[in-house]
């Protein structure tokens, strides 16, 4: 049997083993086949015998080395990366050699190795302490780079020891790993690797925002793939379920086949749609926009039609940057994202990160930071870091295309202060001849049911909402969305959620402003004539599927997407909402 197109291989009777279904969380989307290539990374075991005064200046000497040699192979592919088209490679390549040459991070190490630890030692140790800072905040965002922490931590040692990188892969082929990092996912591009599977990874991770962008199909957070899988293992893997195929059979093979075929007929079909409205059969326009991370961004939004972005999370830039940005950099970045997206509009949210910012280097721990100082209760107590990026968007909004968004408000006295720092640089740019937009548009993220409570209150004193289902659902269900033990009780579908938001739609309604929908839930194909129907005027996605979502408004009514949503308000469990929305 001659499988799909550019994979050229064929399989016998005599290979075919029995079929094994698994699902991890997609990553990276695309349904692709190939065979197995399992990576088991060499174990690092690291005896924690102290070392003599005399071996003291080796052991750092070692410890550079090492450091100089991974900062050389990133720089090397760093250096590959200028000649080609995509920027956002080189700002995740920065981003670990920040890592790398942190003098903080090095002094550290040093100081350890001094105290009489052997290099892997002290490596171990200071790296899994700042690991550890980074797993204690709230943002799963910064979360995920605790892994970035690890696997810089053995390659680091992997150096030192002299170990050789194990990754290499063929073309067509389907990498199975404990984890992968962003330099190994330039390496499997450059293969003509097709697939991605991991163990661990998050969806925000610098791999997986690489993966995304070579095309390169990806599951991430698949327990024991490693075991499972044998090399040359056929596999199956869909990007957009989650769902991974081990050894498929016959049937399964013609299934893939076919579901290939109306995947290329489909993005014909999307492709299409880019210059068309996204309308409903009776006319109802839904605003779509894009969410981004980075200014490099911008292509792939510009790609799909997208109407402007409907979140920038400025965070990012902390993140990449690895302290807050100065003026100066804020400006350069936002008024590229400003001129790219120009005329269309530009959503700024506020920085919306934790006390693990609280000051450069040194992490202040709570012991429940999902409920601690975080977004715009962190800023109004840092009002200098507050100031520097208003300062730093309000200079950037002379084409006047930019809006401010604050994250986690949760009271109209921080609505009130977030205000009043705004008009302060508003007067001070003034008295300096500054130029900038007088009437820059200032939202409010919804993403607490304190601020769904009050969102009439809210809208009376804002321009727009945009409501982060995401948070929104956390924090209604007292379920951690990043927690597996309870990820079965995370679910935006509940009622209690959709009741405040259609709750939060209203308020905006009643005070005539606009309410973006920006979280997960906007994505999710179930939701579409669900969200129309309760008068969601935007809608806010990643850009690879914005398409698909316009393609789904263009198929319904706004009529009948109301009848829709009445009924669901009329289901009393979240398994009648399920069934209602063919969940299930």
């Amino acid at each position: 049997m001659n499988l799909i197109n550019g994979i050229g291989t064929t399989l016998s009777n005599k290979e075919t083993k029995q079929e094994l279904l698994v699902k991890g969380i997609p990553s990276s989307p695309g349904l692709v086949l190939g065979r197995a290539v399992v990576v088991i990374p060499q174990p690092i075991f690291v005896i924690s015998e102290l070392i003599s005064s005399d071996e003291i200046p080796s052991e750092i000497e070692r410890y550079k080395n090492a450091t100089k040699i991974f900062s050389d192979e990133i720089r090397s592919l760093m250096t590959k990366s200028k000649s080609g088209k995509n920027r956002n490679i080189l700002n995740l390549l920065e981003t670990n050699l920040f890592i790398l040459e942190d003098q903080f991070l090095s002094d550290s190490i040093e100081n350890l190795i001094s105290d009489g630890l052997s290099a892997e030692m002290a490596l171990v140790q200071e790296f899994d302490t700042q690991k550890q800072f980074l797993l204690n905040s709230h943002d799963s965002l910064i979360k995920e780079r605790a892994i970035e922490f690890d696997q810089i931590k053995h390659r680091l040692i992997a150096i030192i020891r002299n170990q050789k990188t194990p990754l290499k892969a063929g073309k067509g082929s389907i990498i199975v790993c404990q984890s992968i990092t962003p330099a190994e996912v330039i390496k499997m591009h450059e293969f003509g690797v097709v697939g991605i599977i991991t163990e661990i990874g998050g969806i925000s991770s610098h791999s997986a925002i690489l993966a995304r962008s070579f095309d390169i199909t990806q599951v991430i957070g698949v327990k024991d793939i490693t075991s499972l899988v044998n090399n040359g293992d056929f596999l199956i893997i869909d990007g957009n379920t989650g769902i991974i195929q081990i050894n498929p059979v016959e049937e399964s093979l013609e299934a893939f086949t076919v579901k290939k075929k109306k995947e290329k007929e489909n993005k014909k079909t999307l492709g299409r749609l880019i210059r068309l409205p996204a309308t409903t059969l009776d006319g109802k326009e839904i605003i779509l926009r894009a969410n981004i991370n980075f200014p490099e961004d911008m292509e792939s939004m510009q790609t799909v039609g997208a109407y402007g972005t409907g979140l920038v999370r400025t965070e990012h830039f902390v993140v990449q940057k690895g302290k807050f940005p100065s003026i100066e950099e804020q400006l350069e970045w936002y008024d590229e994202i400003a001129h790219q997206c120009y005329p269309n509009p530009v959503t700024l949210r506020l920085f919306d990160i934790g006390s693990d910012k609280t000051a450069e280097g040194l992490p202040v721990h709570e012991n429940n930071p999902a409920l601690g100082l975080r977004g715009i209760r962190f800023l109004l107590q840092r009002t200098d870091i507050l100031k520097i990026q208003i300062n730093a968007i309000l200079r950037s909004s002379k084409l006047k295309n930019i809006r401010i968004l604050l994250p986690m408000i949760s009271s109209i006295e921080e609505l009130d202060q977030t205000i009043q720092v705004i008009d302060d640089c508003k007067s001070t740019l003034k008295v300096q001849n500054i130029p900038f937009d007088d009437m820059i548009p200032i939202g409010v993220m919804i993403e607490t049911p304190g601020a769904a409570l009050i969102a009439d209150e809210l809208a009376s004193k804002c321009d727009f909402f945009s409501i982060g289902t995401n948070d929104l659902t956390q924090y209604t269900l007292a379920a951690d969305r990043t927690n597996e033990l309870i990820a079965h009780n995370f679910d935006s579908f509940h009622p209690a959620v959709l009741k405040l938001i259609k709750m939060t739609i209203k308020a905006a309604k009643n005070h005539n402003i606009k309410v973006s929908l920006c979280g997960e839930m906007a994505g999710h194909a179930a939701a579409t004539s669900l969200l129309i129907g309760m008068g969601i005027d935007e809608l806010s996605i990643v850009p690879s599927i914005l398409l698909e979502i316009k393609k789904r408004i263009r198929e319904v009514s706004d009529e009948e997407s109301i009848a829709f949503a009445n009924a669901i308000f009329e289901c009393r469990s979240v398994f009648d909402i399920h069934k209602k929305l063919g969940l299930i």
